[in-house]
Order: C-alpha cells, then structure tokens, then sequence
C-alpha cells in the first residue's frame, strides 16, 4: 500500500478521477472495477465539490490519492484486489472515496482517491506520520483477512542506457522502459497542464 498526496486544484482532481477510471484499465471479465464510497462513481468529482462548498473549504489539499499494490507475478485475483481497496477507504469514515482497480498492468493495484473534507463533519482529513502507519497497519489486517500479500516497496531501478539484448525484449514488449514511454503518452492524453500531467505520473508511481 502506497499513499500520494494530491495537487492543489480542481483540474487536476478531475483529470486524476478521469485517468483512474478508465475503461481500458478497469474492466475485468466484463465487469468495471470501480466503486464510489459514500459517492456515485459517475459524480463522484461534483459529490466531492460539493461538499467542499457546503463546508466552505474549497482550498489548500483538495484530495487525497492512495495506491494499494500487489507484487508483480502474484496471485491475485482483480475481484478481491478491488474488495480489499473497498474495506481499506473505510478508514476514511465520512468522506467520499472513488475506488478504481487497474488490471492494465503485470501487478494488480487500486486507486483510491479520497476528498479532503468530510462530508458528515465537515472537518478537513490530514495525513501525518501516524495515520498513515495506521493506514498500513490497517491495510496489513485487510491483506491477511483476505489471504493477500502484504505491503511491499517497490524496488528503485535506475536508469541506464538500451543494451542490444534490452532493445529486442522491448520489441517483443517486455521492457520496463517501452513500458515507461507507453504510461508517458498515456498521462499526456489526459493531462490538461505541468501539473496535471505531473499528478498523473505520481498516480503511476
């Protein structure tokens, strides 16, 4: 489980909505992976503004955005991937949670973006050290009711030069790096500006 905090505007909020919920990322045996806690999913950005407005606190930390990944290879099934991402926005108590389950790439992963205000205390949701250790501790609990892998960092790789051997498993689309150009364009498509495209890296990790 991994957790973002996200940008600043409006805008880019929609885009991030936007992006996760794709069609081509989401379907999965012709059933769409997306779920709206305490929001429809097709309103999901207008439910989130409204409650900012109501509240009158339409600024600073519009949203937040978690990632609930599983390791690339394992056995994970998309359906409960999606029910394990649905019980962890439950932290959330009281604020609306768009929940997206990409099955698009090798490693099964969840979006979830949560908006920043509460809508049933009108408060403002802050994520310090604490909460997000509980957030994992949470996530850890979920993963073992479900028979799921734990939270995992991800590896850093660093960036080198294209060997030969490199470039012909990138033609037959094995590269990590054709894979990076392909995740580029695609967050170029929805980005509308710097910031909104930049967002929809951070969303990909």
């Amino acid at each position: 489980m991994n957790y973002k905090k996200g940008t600043q505007t409006r805008g880019c909020m929609k885009s991030v909505m936007r992006y996760v919920s794709q069609l081509s990322k989401t379907l999965w045996e012709g059933q769409q992976l997306i779920s709206g806690i305490g929001c429809q999913p097709e309103t999901a950005f207008d439910e989130f503004l409204s409650t900012k407005l109501l509240h009158r606190k339409d600024g600073g930390v519009m949203f937040y955005h978690m990632v609930q990944s599983f390791p690339k290879g394992a056995d994970v099934d998309p359906r409960t991937a999606h029910e394990a991402a649905r019980r962890l926005a439950g932290y959330f108590e009281g604020c609306e949670v768009l929940v997206c389950t990409h099955v698009d790439r090798e490693h099964i992963h969840s979006h979830c973006i949560i908006n920043s205000v509460n809508f049933e205390t009108g408060k403002k949701v802050h994520m310090a050290d604490a909460q997000i250790q509980a957030l994992r501790v949470c996530n850890d609990q979920i993963c073992e009711e479900l028979g799921m892998p734990k939270f995992q960092r991800d590896e850093q790789r660093q960036s080198r030069g294209m060997s030969n051997a490199e470039y012909y498993t990138a033609l037959k689309g094995e590269s990590w790096k054709f894979e990076l150009m392909r995740v580029i364009d695609d967050c170029m498509r929805y980005a509308g500006n710097r910031e909104e495209f930049l967002a929809l890296l951070r969303a990909e990790g």
